[in-house]
């Protein structure tokens, strides 16, 4: 048997990147999977891969109704959520005296508060069918290792491991497991434009010990193995996946935006 076969997964922002590889590994080992995008097209390419095996779902985790409605209409095609992935994410790049609230807000409610909600859904249908299930929370080596220009995200993702810790401890004696997967840089459209500034691939690969970034399957491989029986003691943990990057330094930000970068804008005036 495949580790996933009769289960249904539900994995947010599962139209590209992370989330779509971790779409592809959990039906390659059988699970049936509710794609959730905010990008009903992307859903909808992941997901017509699958064939029966796939179901397209449009929600922005930023808003409790559209994360609710995603948990219910998965329910209602596949029967149930064995497994949930939330992978949605955003990065907004700002240094602290630029950033702006709306700014601070964006990344907040995509990368914290979306994990929330959609831990707290995906938590209460497992509660229902009252047989268990495991959440993934995709953080990021950044909750761990700060990073000029990323004060929200880092704030965001430092948030998603001990929010992961806390509904572990809540949900252990219903079945639940909470995980979390910390990527470090990983190849994915998101980070196509900073691997392409002059100097970032290398300021980078000085501090990755395995002197490459991830590849989305990698983290979709480590997610597999933390939603399977194989990990069944593993709870409240989140695993980093970085090639070694949280033992050196973290390139700064004038090396990864190169001659582009010419400080604060609120010391140069102009904010």
């Amino acid at each position: 048997m495949r580790r996933f076969d009769g289960l249904t997964a539900l994995v947010t922002g599962g139209g590209s990147g992370i989330g779509a590889a971790v779409v592809r590994r959990l039906a390659d080992e059988g699970a049936r999977v509710a794609v959730v995008d905010r990008d009903s097209e992307q859903a909808r390419a992941v997901s017509t891969e699958l064939g029966g095996l796939g179901l397209a779902l449009t929600a922005d985790v930023r808003e409790e109704a559209a994360v609710a409605r995603a948990v219910a209409d998965a329910v209602g095609h596949f029967g149930g959520v064995d497994v949930a992935v939330n992978a949605a994410g955003y990065g907004a790049a700002a240094e602290v005296v630029d950033m702006t609230l709306e700014q601070w807000r964006g990344v907040m409610d995509v990368d914290l508060s979306g994990v929330f909600l959609s831990t707290k859904h995906q938590a209460r249908q497992m509660l229902r069918q009252g047989r268990g299930g495991v959440i993934v929370n995709i953080a990021s080596t950044n909750a761990e290792q700060p990073a000029e220009g990323l004060a929200a995200y880092c704030a965001a993702k430092a948030g998603v491991v001990m929010f992961t810790q806390v509904a572990a401890l809540e949900l252990a004696a219903h079945g639940i497991r909470v995980v979390g997967v910390g990527p470090g840089l990983t190849e994915t459209p998101a980070t196509a434009a900073l691997l392409q500034t002059s100097g970032a691939l290398a300021a980078y690969l000085d501090n990755i010990a395995a002197g490459r970034p991830a590849q989305v399957a990698e983290i979709a491989g480590l997610v597999a193995y933390l939603a399977s029986p194989e990990a069944a003691y593993i709870s409240g943990e989140t695993v980093y996946i970085d090639g070694g990057l949280r033992a050196r330094s973290y390139p700064t930000l004038r090396q990864r935006r190169g001659e582009a970068y010419a400080g604060s804008a609120f010391l140069r005036g102009q904010a």
